[in-house]
């Protein structure tokens, strides 16, 4: 006879644990593969897409260790630097293991930095952003590249 899955049991099935590092460009190949219509008023670096997709989330230690059972989420909002989501239950876990769809069947598995979680209706908002690994084509990040100082003038 056939074992039953439970939901948990099934949503662990389709994320790679063991696969928590995610590069800068798979990013943000991926959020500029997503379809989005309507513009947000955007005062923030990297501009927002508000998208809905279903997202499995599995919640990490600081070691990027499993450290709860995988959930649904749903996508408010995603750039190249982070990502909004609605669960319906608080998040207390650091770090989360994403793993997202387009309709068009791209997929992106990425470990997000837990910024803030809220309440939001019945719901609860979370905003994180991305972690990533250096890529090896870019030796720095943008936060960390040095200014121009200015030329002297005569």
């Amino acid at each position: 006879m056939a074992e039953d899955f439970s939901v948990q049991g099934i949503l662990s099935l389709c994320v790679d644990v063991s696969d928590v590092s995610t590069s800068r460009s798979a990013v943000d190949q991926f959020v500029d593969a997503i379809e989005w219509q309507d513009r947000i008023d955007e005062r923030r670096t990297e501009k927002r897409k508000p998208v809905s997709l279903d997202v499995i989330v599995v919640p990490l230690d600081a070691d990027f260790n499993p450290i709860g059972e995988p959930f649904l989420g749903l996508t408010r909002d995603i750039s190249r630097g982070g990502i909004a989501m609605l669960h319906t239950e608080s998040v207390t876990a650091p770090y989360l293991l994403l793993r997202i769809e387009t309709r068009r069947h791209r997929t992106l598995q990425a470990v997000v930095e837990v910024v803030r979680s809220r309440s939001y209706y019945q719901f609860t908002e979370i905003s994180a952003r991305f972690v990533v690994k250096a890529d090896k084509n870019r030796s720095s990040s943008r936060g960390s590249r040095r200014k121009r100082r200015p030329v002297a003038s005569r």
